[in-house]
């Protein structure tokens, strides 16, 4: 029948049938670009999953585990700048169960540490160490670093510690990202290699000692590290990673070995 013969209302009723009809299409397009788009979604989202899990975090930096030299007056593997006077104190070492903790100085920093932060199975023993410093008078930024010069640490990478400050100020790249009780914080830093057309580098004052000349400083400190990867330190927090040895580490005993057995050899023969 042609529209001709149609009058206003039923011209009308085909006009709103055909909008109608059309709006139902644009709708079933919709939710079909929809389903699309969450299934897209929800693949990425699996694959991310799938490829953290598969990308372990390797530790970049030397002794997350923080044992301090024999005298206390430094930390193996970490070096300071800008200070006039640090002294580490071995409070406590937390294992794998918290019945077997070791308080070193009965001030109960081990069970501090279990009340406020974890208490649950740790996988690898580690120190909690007291840090007291004071800062020399002049201006270059003072701070305890966890290596960064030795090249190991670019790229993607996330650093962190669990701290307490007891006096002073401290500063620097990593910045509390999640606050315990009785004063423990989450320190953290991280960066993406995200950009292919700039160099790689790393911050080198993760943890600045202290904001003002001569300004003394107390804290706790513990698994300070740097490892490779972006940590959710939202859902998974900050641990224990594992450290596999070096060019450099491997080319250093191998030294240290040929220097044992040489002189292992002049002993025999001069018997």
């Amino acid at each position: 029948m042609s529209n001709d013969n149609l009058s206003i209302t039923e011209r009308l009723t085909n006009v709103a049938a055909r909008a109608n009809a059309l709006c139902d299409t644009v709708n079933s397009q919709i939710g079909l670009i929809n389903n699309a788009v969450t299934s897209a979604e929800n693949k990425f989202d699996n694959y991310m999953s799938g490829a953290r899990a598969e990308l372990s975090h390797i530790l970049m930096s030397k002794n997350q585990r923080m044992e301090p030299n024999d005298d206390g007056s430094a930390i193996k593997g970490f070096t300071t700048i800008g200070l006039e006077r640090f002294e580490v104190i071995k409070e406590a070492t937390i294992h794998a169960a918290a019945a077997n903790d070791t308080d070193h100085t009965g001030n109960g920093i081990a069970r501090d540490f279990r009340s406020n932060i974890y208490n649950g199975y740790v996988n690898g023993a580690f120190h909690i160490l007291r840090i007291k410093w004071k800062r020399n008078n002049v201006n270059h930024p003072a701070r305890l670093d966890n290596n960064w010069n030795t090249r190991y640490q670019q790229g993607a990478m996330t650093s962190g510690c669990y701290f307490k400050l007891l006096s002073g100020t401290v500063g620097g790249s990593m910045q509390p990202v999640k606050s315990f009780n009785n004063g423990w914080q989450l320190l953290g830093y991280r960066q993406k290699a995200d950009n292919t057309a700039k160099s790689f580098y790393a911050p080198h004052t993760k943890l600045a000692l202290s904001t003002s000349l001569l300004e003394e400083g107390e804290a706790l400190i513990c698994l300070f590290g740097t490892v490779s990867g972006y940590v959710d330190f939202e859902t998974a927090g900050w641990g224990v990673y594992p450290e596999f040895a070096r060019p450099a580490d491997v080319s250093s005993a191998m030294s240290q070995l040929q220097a044992d057995l040489t002189l292992q050899s002049a002993g025999v023969i001069q018997e």
